[in-house]
């Protein structure tokens, strides 16, 4: 049975990759890694003996990053600092160790008198495994120019899914930081240019998320974590930060801050640019540093939220709600789905047929909204219906309170005599219309609202004014994306579009198995 947490205790960095790439068969989800700094000695200290050291261990602690996203990206790595910066009697963790990993044999003598004395939390049922990094190493120090110390240091960002480059700016500002770290972390106002920024967690959850980690790295500095609605937030304010810490890409912003603070007549901030981690394996279409929108572009097709059990609807077949904006590609969806074997109910293709002569909607279609909306064929002039109802949410509800019923029902005569197991009821209406009740999982597409635009101006011949106005009367991607447990996004080629769907499918099967 896998480890739920593993301590590394390392005593030659230089290994790092060939220690980590035995760890991850070994361990479930968090990976607490140790360096020791007294190599002559190993158990007698582990923390330096200088206080300008803290930082030369910046460009150690940036390879282990890079190389556990090589590794074991799937684990929770954390590269813990109490450590290296102060005399603590014992490793100190928020989760309790239940593996602990030596990098070198060492005498069971020796391994149990450190886990007695230098390890504070730890499981009764641990277990330990030694590996042997054969070569022996020291820590390379920097240059003059990375070693200082700084007693209140600054960083920002949006903090998604909390990933190792994160880690890393979060570990620099920690490092060179002797009293006091200030994180901003981005509201929802900021986002909207983000790629699938509907997919972006909560402020809370990413607060949350960044006070954890650091509590866990180095909790003995104070750490002021604050929400920010604008690109600079406090760093162009407070006259006590001295270094501000940013990415390869983002050093114009740090530059910005700069020049505000001296307009403010503010002191400069040093500005430390980190190199960010290399993504291991990106596809055509996701950044090759890893990032944020890269994990967010993973989550399509896979489940985010988990499914409640529907106990008014038989389990089979198992209905699939599929659901999302205007141009947001539903159809080509429901094609892919198709293929793999769902049997697809089109519910705009059922809504033109109840609208036909003959039909219970047709009649009363006429007797709520006249005449004028009859063609001289006898069928309903969907145009001139459309002209009553559009940006009039009275006579809106009025056609819906008619016509939703009745699609309804004539789903559930489809899905009653459907053989396939599963069935797809592909509706831009679906939760409005409270059809959700009527699925096992509800499924949707978004887009970004730029793209909708072109493709309504294209399919549809409307102005740029027409498009965002039909937009702006509907529901939003993130009503369609709270309510989902599944999401695609159809903004790139055809082919990776199929890969969510394909995914998506196969997950669902595991999921009927069950």
């Amino acid at each position: 049975m896998l480890a739920k947490t593993g301590l590394l205790i390392i005593s030659n960095p230089k290994q790092i990759a060939k220690i980590l790439s035995t760890i991850e068969s070994q361990v479930k989800n968090t990976l607490y890694i140790q360096l020791l700094s007294a190599l002559s000695d190993p158990f007698g200290s582990f923390y330096p003996k200088s206080f300008t050291s803290w930082p030369k261990y910046s460009q150690t602690i940036s390879k282990i990053y890079s190389q556990a996203a090589h590794h074991c990206n799937n684990l929770d790595v954390k590269v813990l600092l109490s450590g290296i910066k102060y005399n603590i009697p014992k490793i100190q963790t928020q989760r309790p160790i239940d593996l602990i990993i030596f990098d070198k044999p060492y005498s069971s003598n020796e391994i149990k008198t450190f886990i007695k004395s230098r390890i504070q939390n730890i499981t009764d049922d641990h277990k330990i495994v030694t590996l042997d990094s054969t070569e022996i190493s020291t820590i390379e120090e920097e240059t003059n120019d990375h070693v200082e110390v700084f007693k209140h240091t600054v960083l920002g960002g949006t903090f998604d899914r909390l990933h190792l480059a994160h880690k890393l700016l979060l570990s620099e500002a920690s490092l060179r930081a002797s009293n006091k770290v200030t994180i901003g972390v981005t509201e929802e106002n900021m986002l909207q240019s983000k790629t699938l920024w509907e997919l972006i967690e909560p402020i809370a959850t990413r607060l949350l998320n960044v006070e954890n980690f650091l509590k866990d790295i180095c909790p003995e500095l104070e750490y002021n974590i604050v929400p920010i609605n604008d690109p600079f937030g406090p760093a162009i304010t407070d006259p006590s930060m001295e270094m501000i810490v940013v990415s390869q890409e983002t050093i114009r912003g740090g530059e910005k801050i700069n020049a505000i603070r001296q307009e403010n007549g503010l002191n400069e901030l040093k500005i430390v640019a980190i190199e960010l981690v290399d993504e291991p394996n990106p596809n055509p279409i996701e950044e090759v540093k890893i990032s944020s929108s890269t994990a967010r572009i993973r989550l399509l097709g896979t489940l985010l939220k988990p499914v409640k059990p529907n106990e008014n609807i038989p389990h089979l077949p198992y209905v699939i709600g599929l659901t999302g904006g205007i141009a947001s590609g539903k159809s080509g969806v429901s094609e892919h789905l198709k293929n793999l074997g769902a049997h697809i109910i089109n519910c705009d293709l059922l809504g033109h047929e109840i609208y036909k002569p003959g039909k219970p909607c047709h009649q009363q279609i006429v007797d709520t909204f006249g005449d004028k909306v009859v063609s001289n064929n006898g069928e309903i002039n969907r145009q001139a219906l459309g002209g009553i109802v559009f940006n009039n949410p009275g006579e809106m509800k009025k056609l819906n309170n008619l016509v939703w019923p009745a699609i309804a029902e004539e789903v559930q005569k489809i899905i009653k005599t459907c053989t396939k197991k599963v069935v797809v009821i592909e509706a831009a209406v679906l939760l409005t219309a409270g059809w959700e009740n009527q699925c096992h999982e509800i499924w949707t597409t978004v887009i970004p609202r730029n793209e909708a635009v072109i493709r309504l101006q294209r399919r549809n011949g409307l102005t740029e004014e027409q498009a965002n106005s039909r937009i702006e009367s509907l529901p939003s991607n993130k009503f369609y994306v709270d309510s989902a447990n599944v999401v695609f996004c159809t903004l790139w080629p055809v082919e990776y579009t199929k890969e969510q769907v394909v995914k998506a499918w196969g997950l669902l099967e595991k999921r009927m198995t069950l």
